[in-house]
């Protein structure tokens, strides 16, 4: 396998829901793998369930997932089938790998 080397100026951004933007880095099957994601101030991401679990690393911002509110340098670990919904409480950058799919709800 080759190096892959992504600058986040050079990122392809796709709009996944209003105000929420992913942009694919590591693809590992439909839906699945290592991204960025971006949400507008007020951006929702409805609840969803994570079967494979979720690692989510707050860049920049501030992002409420489920009952809990990350800032820049945290670090959240969603089990597998561990279910959240999040919303950006300002423009927010986020590093995300899921195993599996999101299943959303």
């Amino acid at each position: 396998m080759p190096v892959v080397h992504t600058r986040l100026a050079d990122a392809q951004w796709i709009e996944v829901d209003r105000g929420v933007h992913l942009a694919p880095l590591h693809v590992i099957g439909d839906g699945a793998g290592t991204a960025f994601l971006r949400f507008q101030p007020g951006a929702v991401s409805g609840s969803h369930r994570h079967p494979g679990g979720e690692e989510l690393y707050v860049i920049s911002g501030r992002l409420r997932v489920g009952d809990r509110t990350l800032e820049a340098g945290d670090f959240l670990l969603t089990p597998p089938g561990g279910i959240h919904d999040a919303e950006a409480e300002e423009e927010t950058l986020t590093l995300i790998s899921v195993p599996e799919p999101i299943e959303f709800l």
